[in-house]
């Protein structure tokens, strides 16, 4: 875990929800003790207690801001009480909201930990992956082993969560929904073809097509989320090239590791992954370097 990019994601949102509270406290009721004032909107403070508390909500801010606002409008349903509280306070509690969606946002450009490989990959092809997004935060490894494998190791930031629970699969399907995965694609087959001399311009190329995806699979006692996908050469009669295989590992303070592993076809022999389905060859020695 990265600690400073936790404290990050964890801090603002408390940092502006008290903001917003302490100007309302101090323009309109100075004359109250900011301990009743608080106490005396049931909204107010749970929103603080969440804040402080969101360490165990799975996908932290990602899943209470819409479970609670389900919940609000429940109980405004229910209640009369709760309606006219909200008619009365619908601005206070607006711009409390917007703060906690703020602290989010920002929260994306906490800081990531550096990616790790497993000894027997050697040094890092590329350490950098010059068309990331600023937010949210990344760090990116790339290896080619000598047999041509390519692996491609993402740390990635998911904005507003600090829990563990939920958070690879929520990247996985976001990497499934976006364009993200053809953009990570076409960075790792750029570097195959810069390293034998071969123009870049040639990965736009390839394409991708799922074989299998919101699946998962125990990797030495750790059950992680995998996709699993054709790289196809469109110029070709859309031969498949390759396999690519993503492997996702959340991790406690709003990090996610991204092991992604390209193994090229062979006319004539079996599939790249064949033998090995979930390329546990290299996801598991990656995970005991990540121990």
């Amino acid at each position: 875990m990265q600690l400073g990019g936790a404290l990050t994601v964890w801090v603002i949102p408390i940092i502006l929800v008290a903001g917003v509270i302490g100007v309302e406290w101090k323009q309109k009721h100075p004359d109250v003790h900011i301990s009743d004032f608080v106490r005396a909107d049931s909204f107010s403070l749970g929103l603080l207690v969440l804040c402080a508390l969101i360490w165990i909500v799975p996908l932290g801010w990602l899943l209470a801001l819409p479970a609670g606002a389900v919940g609000l409008g429940i109980r405004s349903i229910a209640s009369d009480d709760a309606r006219a509280m909200w008619k009365e306070r619908w601005g206070p509690r607006g711009m409390l909201v917007i703060a906690v969606v703020i602290g989010m946002l920002i929260s994306g450009i906490g800081s990531v930990s550096e990616p790790v490989g497993a000894s027997e990959w050697g040094q890092p092809l590329r350490t950098d992956n010059p068309d990331a997004p600023f937010w949210p935060a990344s760090e990116q490894h790339t290896w080619l082993l000598t047999d041509g494998t390519i692996i491609v190791v993402n740390h990635v930031r998911l904005p507003g969560t600090l829990s563990s629970i939920g958070s690879a699969s929520t990247v996985q399907w976001w990497l499934e929904v976006s364009n993200t995965d053809e953009t990570r694609l076409k960075i790792a087959i750029e570097t195959l073809l810069v390293e034998i001399h071969r123009p870049a311009t040639d990965a736009e190329y390839f394409s991708l097509e799922t074989v299998a995806s919101g699946q998962t699979h125990d990797y030495g006692g750790t059950v992680l989320p995998y996709t699993h996908k054709y790289i196809i050469l469109d110029l070709f009669s859309e031969f498949k090239a390759a396999e690519m295989i993503t492997v996702a590992q959340g991790e406690w303070g709003g990090e996610v590791k991204l092991i992604t592993v390209i193994k090229p076809s062979i006319i004539g022999l079996n599939p790249p992954f064949f033998d090995d389905p979930w390329a546990a060859q290299y996801v598991e020695p990656w995970l005991d370097a990540n121990a």
